[in-house]
């Protein structure tokens, strides 16, 4: 990790702690790794060629994730396009996280934008993205998905935060104290769509939290700035006794 990888929060670095904790993950239960195969093949086929990827690579992804060790672990059963697609994304298929961001960046748009003004809403959630993006993929996987999607926005005329053409433009800020959204966590015990959501929702409440503190502040401040002292207690401070 370079000196620019971690500037002192846990939404840099706590990604690298978490797979640091985990080095051997439990193999899944061979039922439920069964099940996963079954609904591979059965519900899945096309979104799996689409992003190239195997059964295989599903199971390691999930195993991964801590899928063996959690409760309920049968329920990534049910949502085997979901585990299909994070492994896609953890692999930086360049697909897959376009078609992510297709569906679910406009609505993570409006919920920003819901709760704070529109400009810093939608600023925000364009953070959220990016930052999922580097602590899921591997530092040359990162950098190769970053190179492609800069090379498909310049061919489209498009500008993004993290894009040569747009660095004068005021960085957005990350939410310290938030832990960093991993893709590599995601097991699948519920739709991605949700587990993305929770962790949205959760870095902008604290965004809120730190945004009201701080107009506190500023109100109290500006309450003693303004505070008019009684006539008669500004008269008996400025008497001396003869």
């Amino acid at each position: 990790m370079n000196s620019t990888d971690a500037t002192g929060t846990l939404w840099e670095s706590h990604s690298l702690c978490a797979i640091a904790e985990r080095p051997h993950a439990r193999v899944i239960d061979e039922s439920v790794a069964a099940g996963i195969r079954s609904a591979y093949f059965a519900e899945s086929g096309e979104l799996a060629v689409r992003y190239g990827i195997s059964v295989a690579d599903v199971i390691e992804h999930l195993e991964t994730a801590g899928l063996g060790r959690m409760p309920r672990p049968e329920r990534a059963i049910e949502n085997i396009k979901c585990a299909v697609h994070a492994a896609a994304l953890t692999r930086g298929v360049a697909q897959s996280w376009a078609d992510l961001q297709t569906v679910l960046a406009p609505g993570f748009d409006r919920a920003c934008a819901a709760r704070l003004d529109a400009m810093r809403g939608i600023a925000f959630a364009r953070r959220f993205w990016i930052d999922l993006r580097m602590s899921t993929l591997h530092h040359e996987d990162r950098l190769a998905a970053e190179r492609r999607d800069a090379a498909r926005r310049g061919a489209a005329g498009i500008l993004d935060a993290d894009t040569p053409g747009s660095r004068s433009r005021t960085p957005l800020r990350r939410p310290r104290g938030v832990r960093a959204p991993d893709l590599r966590t995601f097991a699948a015990t519920r739709p991605l769509r949700y587990w993305l959501a929770e962790r949205l929702l959760g870095s902008l409440e604290v965004e809120l939290g730190r945004a009201a503190s701080a107009s506190e502040r500023l109100d109290t401040v500006e309450e003693v700035r303004t505070l008019r002292i009684p006539a008669q207690m500004a008269a008996g401070a400025e008497t001396r006794p003869g």
